[in-house]
């Protein structure tokens, strides 16, 4: 028993003893096991991850969900401290050992297709499609170019047909664990959405989101990378759930925004009608959940860095301007004003002092002007000046 103490979740999925345990134990290893953790508490984090990992690779048969692939990442993400190829390479480790432990059964198999993982979120670990295409990516594979600015896209109700800016495409019978499309927004572009049970979705610039054709199981889920304000059509036997980074949002019938962007700060979530439940774990694998009940005109910020909420009232259109191409400003860090106008214009500022990203912008900005309209507007506000170089990017200064 001792030898364990010191093992990582890596270890435990290399051992034949735990592996048996996990996937068809007998009374002894129970008794076993389960005094380990009695004796050794502070190993339940990497056994909890070495399952998680097992059960995601092991069942042919019962494929992990979406959102439960999604989950997983999280929970091996936020274990690493280390950059996005360290994490991959640490997944890729994972999957090594259990080739070698499960060669012969049907986890090779599954190990050997695509990597879901990776498959499904290499996208949302980047900032999302920052100069790239704008485009949906179908279960198949396939893709659909948005050229739009502003592109609509449909799915009728059973599923079968998908129409983006008038066009019909009909889409091809797969499975529930294989119909996940994928809308991937550039920046510079929007667009709206509509889901198969009729839930209305404004997809911002810079932004990702991760959905079934048809919804067939017990809840609608659906994963964002990004901003979206969500019109979701009430349905009180099978209630419609968001999961962003860290958060998760689960509502019956509501409008609420959400802005979870990958390199800022916080998570943002806006509620203008109805009501949400918002979950969020503390830090670590094993973190305590909490839970955050809204009310219309309430904003809850979830800090990454330290997984605390703080909650307050808010005039809800200054956050939801954007989808009808506006910005609206209450005393806002001028940097987190700035990524805005950056993603909406698909353009790059540089701050040449980083304290003033700390200045305070109030005020309305028309996303229908050029960026140097826009700036001008800002310079009426804070002490700022601006320049642009030769290549586009914009340099903004301290008057």
């Amino acid at each position: 028993m001792e030898k364990y103490r010191d093992y990582s979740a890596v270890d435990f999925l290399d051992d034949e003893s735990f592996l048996r345990w996990i996937s068809n134990p007998t009374q002894e290893e129970n008794d076993f096991w389960n005094g380990f953790l009695k004796k050794h508490p502070y190993k339940k984090a990497e056994i909890r991850e070495a399952t998680l990992i097992f059960n995601l690779f092991h069942s042919s048969e019962n494929k992990l969900k979406l959102t439960e692939q999604y989950d997983l990442w999280k929970r091996i993400q936020n274990e690493s401290k280390t950059s996005k190829q360290e994490v991959l390479l640490k997944f890729t480790k994972y999957a090594a050992i259990l080739v070698l432990v499960f060669f012969s059964g049907a986890v090779s198999y599954r190990i050997y297709q695509d990597n879901p993982i990776q498959q499904q979120f290499q996208l949302a670990e980047a900032i999302p499609a920052a100069k790239g295409e704008a485009m949906i990516v179908l279960a198949d594979g396939s893709t659909v170019s948005l050229d739009k600015q502003m592109s609509e896209i449909l799915y009728s109700r059973d599923g079968k047909q998908l129409i983006v800016n008038k066009d019909t495409i009909q889409l091809k019978p797969g499975s529930q664990a294989e119909s996940v499309n994928k809308v991937i927004i550039s920046y510079g572009k929007k667009s709206k959405i509509v889901l198969s049970d009729g839930t209305k979705i404004w997809l911002n610039a810079g932004s990702q989101l991760a959905y079934p054709s048809v919804f067939t199981e017990k809840t609608r889920q659906v994963t964002l990378v990004g901003e979206a304000f969500f019109d979701v059509v009430k349905n009180p036997k099978k209630p419609f759930i968001v999961n962003a980074s860290d958060l998760s949002v689960q509502v019956l019938g509501t409008r609420f925004d959400i802005s979870a962007y990958p390199d800022d700060k916080v998570i943002q979530t806006v509620l203008e009608e109805g009501k949400v439940s918002l979950k969020y774990s503390a830090k670590g694998i094993l973190g305590q959940e909490h839970v955050v009940e809204m009310e219309p005109n309430q904003m809850v910020e979830l800090e990454k860095s330290t997984g605390k909420a703080s909650r307050t009232m808010v005039d809800v259109s200054k956050y939801i301007s954007w989808k009808d191409g506006m910005l609206e400003f209450e005393r806002v860090d001028l940097g987190r004003a700035l990524k805005q106008v950056e993603r909406f214009y698909d353009v790059k500022i540089f701050l040449s002092d980083q304290t003033i990203s700390s200045y305070k912008l109030s005020g309305k900005l028309d996303l229908k002007d050029e960026p140097e309209k826009v700036l001008n507007v800002i310079k009426l506000t804070v002490p700022i000046d601006w320049q642009r170089k030769s290549n586009g990017d914009f340099i903004i200064t301290k008057k």
